[in-house]
């Protein structure tokens, strides 16, 4: 998987001094996740003292993990560090053999007392299974869409390439967004020159122009769906293919290479799950934005950096981390809170009162008269 995206960006809010910024060209900066994600945790602590002040118990997140992957057991151990950190209620749920992930995650389906749930994958994808790696793929749509805090169910995937943004017709319930996806936007938001909110919903990146290089359903295609809808070009580069996401639209592009990718955009964001790949520094050209998103370093980061007016992100982990806990209380407000599902039963209950009344009444009312009927043409077929 890999993933790489370009805009242009001259932020210097963010800066950080990890290595000798002497050596840098002029106007290179090194940015540290880790500041883009407060502003998000702070919001996240702050609504849950509102909810403890108003006597209601935090969200509950729980974790299914089913393997051995390191990867799996490092996003595991943060999720719930952060989690603690900031108020929310974290159950990890270890679970022996694959086999009984579907069961489990039934169960948490079902449970009241469960508003999130997270399933560390791979989980099929890394054993010998009947059913091969799409497993795991069925495992993420039997996430109920009123627990994904991933967002990768088949309901909000499908919404999200339709561009659908509202679970609801009176807009009152927005979708949630796959996490990692989500954390790769916001990282570009907080960058000058990326997003250009004076423009209307949907045009936030017009004229910008987008290289990914992965296609993957975690990552890459709902990342390039994302930026394509804020307005992005967005070419989308897996192992053997090169498409352009435009308009809503999917173009297979003909005599394209990466490179020729790489060089027309101004954000590169790298997701190849291998410490043998690495991006050519020179296919960058300056005030490009560099963002890596694997949890392996795709690019030679002092090449990067003396490239001029280069912004490098290294990780978006704590971004990512910061939009679980998002996604995990917009559900929470959408679906679980005690004031919203008390609101759902009034309007069931006035669209139940709308429906026109028949002209029998209601089915016992009918059946009796039917019987009757019936009972008294025996009685005069009789006589």
């Amino acid at each position: 998987a890999v993933v790489s995206i370009i805009y242009q960006s001259s932020t210097n809010t963010m800066a950080t001094n990890t290595t000798d910024q002497s050596t840098w060209a002029p106007g290179a900066k090194k940015i540290d996740a880790g500041d883009i994600a407060k502003p998000f945790r702070e919001e996240i602590r702050n609504q849950v003292a509102k909810l403890k002040q108003a006597g209601i118990d935090a969200p509950l997140l729980v974790g299914l993990l089913a393997n051995t992957d390191p990867a799996a057991k490092k996003y595991a151990e943060w999720t719930g560090k952060a989690c603690r950190a900031d108020g929310i209620r974290y159950e990890l749920r270890m679970i022996d053999d694959p086999i009984d992930v579907e069961a489990a995650l039934c169960d948490a389906n079902d449970d009241p007392r469960v508003h999130g749930i997270i399933v560390y994958y791979p989980i099929f994808g890394q054993v010998e299974s009947f059913s091969g790696e799409s497993q795991d793929d069925y495992l993420r749509d039997t996430v109920s869409h009123k627990c994904d805090v991933e967002g990768l169910c088949h309901q909000y995937r499908s919404n999200l390439y339709r561009n659908v943004r509202y679970m609801d017709r009176n807009h009152t319930k927005k979708c949630v967004l796959p996490c990692t996806a989500l954390s790769v936007v916001k990282i570009l938001e907080s960058c000058e020159s990326c997003y250009d909110k004076s423009k209307p919903i949907g045009r936030h990146m017009e004229g910008q122009t987008v290289t990914i290089i992965n296609r993957s359903e975690i990552v890459g295609r709902p990342l390039a769906a994302m930026l394509a809808n804020d307005g992005a070009d967005v070419y989308s580069i897996d192992i053997d293919s090169i498409y352009l996401f435009r308009g809503g639209k999917l173009h297979k592009c003909e005599g394209e290479t990466p490179e020729s990718c790489v060089r027309k955009s101004t954000v590169v964001i790298t997701g190849v799950p291998t410490k043998n790949y690495r991006l050519p520094s020179e296919w960058i050209k300056p005030n490009t934005t560099v963002v890596n998103v694997a949890s392996f370093k795709n690019v030679n980061e002092d090449e990067i950096l003396q490239i001029e007016g280069v912004q490098y992100i290294p990780m978006v982990g704590k971004v990512t981390v910061a939009m679980l806990e998002r996604n995990l209380m917009r559900l929470f407000y959408n679906f679980h809170h005690p004031d919203r599902q008390i609101e759902d039963r009034y309007k069931t209950a006035a669209l139940e009162a709308q429906r026109p009344v028949p002209w029998y009444g209601n089915p016992v009312q009918l059946y009796t008269a039917v019987a009757t009927t019936a009972i008294v043409g025996m009685f005069l077929a009789r006589k």
